[in-house]
């Protein structure tokens, strides 16, 4: 699988899902969110075609989505999200730590 379709794979199902989770109760928002774990699926299946850099964009990017849903439901006058609340920040600290990791186990060039 190429690093294109990967990319494609994530930012649909996070954009899916977060979308689907803003929306909140209804038909469109439960399909909208079983969508993006299919993508998530789809993606995770893939593990071994992964370039180096994927886990790191997916992390960030998922944790940024979930972040950005919060802020619209705030910024329109609704409650907050629990699941965007806490996935959010929790994707991005995983991918700080994915990246860190990464750099420090780096190996070194002579």
């Amino acid at each position: 699988m190429r690093a294109g379709t990967l990319v494609l794979y994530e930012v649909s199902g996070a954009l899916l899902f977060t979308s689907g989770v803003v929306l909140g109760n209804g038909f469109m928002a439960g399909l909208m969110v079983g969508v993006s774990l299919g993508l998530v699926a789809l993606t995770v299946r893939e593990k071994d075609a992964w370039p180096s850099w994927f886990q790191n964009f997916s992390l960030l990017f998922s944790g940024t989505t979930f972040l950005m849903g919060n802020w619209w439901l705030v910024a329109h006058g609704k409650n907050s999200s629990p699941p965007l609340i806490t996935f959010g920040p929790g994707f991005l600290a995983m991918a700080l730590y994915s990246f860190i990791k990464q750099r420090i186990t780096r190996p070194k060039s002579a």
